[in-house]
């Protein structure tokens, strides 16, 4: 397949869009507190409330790319996200703060996944499932990229000057990649206005290899179960990965896991991430997208299992296999939430979609870390952990039911033989 260069360049934009606006904070936060003399709580709680922003911001900005297309508005999102970084170096005191923090989180959604994967649905209709894993390979390096970075850069300037360096990102490199982006899409299907207009109604039933080709009829569109039942699984799955990512160490440390050996093992969830990503690019063709969000719930739910069994025992062994199979379906995730609703409901309205199951998503994700942070206080290890199971699994029915109830293109198939 030959490489786009549109979709190289918001891989590099959306990692700038993580980097800069989420994995940023955890680095920054803790330089911010100190400044200022603020509990490092306060300022996590603003960030956590700036995720729920995000969750509000989501469908309205889905609506947006719908009607004006992704280019413009990814454009608009990172020069306000410039411009909220450049005044998070400002800021004086904790309104302010508050304030800019929960702006900047309001318009991230603008400049990463959900946005990008909007942008490669109207450009590549039910073929973009190639172009989403593609994105989500580069941005998967968004953490290993950053958190170096920003610690660098910490050694010989203040936090402000972090912030202009980053907004300076935003501007001078994820800006330019934007307004390149094609003003048109392919696949018959142009922006006019608010609408979409086929170009060539043979065009709008070409049979994509990798997407499949759903039958031609409007029930999938008008069905709302397959959109509760999407929901359900994703917002299942976002609330584990979002406890994971705050509160991992923590839990792992009062299992009785020495620091280092729970570091150590963590950092092999990022290789299998990658790695998990590579292989649905390479092998795309071998999973339809049901089978494969299938896939990534089966593995977060095993990898909760094995993380659960250390409260048994603590092996060693157990986290080293739960950072494998987390990684593993972590990163075959972020592909599913952008390829599912694309091969169900096609790229009619993804953004609009898109945008409602990411702010449930995201809703679910900024409780995460409080809840599962607060049943450990309160109940211990074992408790958090058989939350995650428990969340995970039901993650998993949901994805399983939504198959069952309307099966993928490649299983339709199948079945007529």
């Amino acid at each position: 397949m030959k490489l786009s260069p549109a979709t190289i360049g918001l891989g590099v934009s959306m990692t700038i869009g993580y980097g800069t606006l989420y994995y940023s904070f955890s680095v920054l936060a803790p330089e911010i507190a100190g400044e200022f003399g603020w509990d490092e709580s306060f300022v996590f709680a603003i960030f956590s409330l700036g995720l729920l922003a995000g969750a509000v911001s989501a469908p309205i900005v889905g609506r947006q790319i719908d009607r004006f297309g992704a280019r413009l508005v990814m454009s608009l999102g990172s020069l306000l996200a410039a411009l909220s970084l450049v005044l998070l170096a400002q800021m004086q005191n904790a309104w302010q703060f508050a304030a800019i923090a929960l702006a900047a989180e309001f318009v991230a959604i603008a400049v990463q996944y959900d946005a990008g994967f909007a942008a490669l649905a109207q450009r590549y209709g039910r073929q973009a499932r190639a172009e989403i894993t593609l994105v989500t390979l580069i941005a998967g390096f968004a953490s290993t990229i950053f958190w170096p970075l920003l610690q660098w850069l910490l050694t010989w300037m203040s936090w402000r000057d972090v912030y202009l360096v980053l907004a300076a990102m935003n501007l001078l490199i994820a800006l330019p990649i934007h307004l390149a982006m094609p003003k048109g899409v392919q696949g018959g299907i142009r922006m006019v206005g608010p609408k979409r207009l086929p170009e060539n109604t043979h065009e709008t039933k070409t049979v994509s290899p990798d997407m499949g080709q759903r039958p031609a009829d409007r029930s999938a569109a008008t069905d709302r179960r397959p959109m509760v039942l999407m929901a359900i699984s994703f917002a299942g799955g976002g609330f584990v990965m979002s406890a994971i990512g705050a509160a991992l160490l923590v839990l792992l440390g009062d299992l009785g896991f020495a620091a280092g050996t729970a570091t150590f093992a963590a950092s092999f969830i990022g290789p299998s991430q990658v790695g998990a990503r590579l292989v649905e690019y390479v092998r795309r063709s071998l999973f339809s997208p049901p089978l494969t969000a299938i896939i990534a719930a089966v593995a977060i739910t095993l990898a909760m299992v094995l993380l659960c069994l250390t409260v048994v025992e603590p092996w060693p062994i157990a986290i080293f296999a739960f950072a494998v199979v987390y990684g593993i379906g972590q990163g075959l995730t972020s592909i599913v939430r952008g390829m599912l609703p694309l091969h169900y409901f096609g790229p009619d309205g993804y953004g609009r979609r898109t945008g409602a199951l990411s702010g449930i998503r995201m809703v679910l994700s900024a409780a995460a870390p409080f809840s599962i942070i607060w049943l450990n206080e309160r109940l211990g290890p074992a408790a958090a952990l058989g939350c995650l199971v428990l969340v995970a699994t039901i993650s998993t029915v949901a994805m399983l039911a939504l198959v069952r109830s309307k099966p993928g293109a490649e299983t339709e198939r199948l079945q007529s033989r």
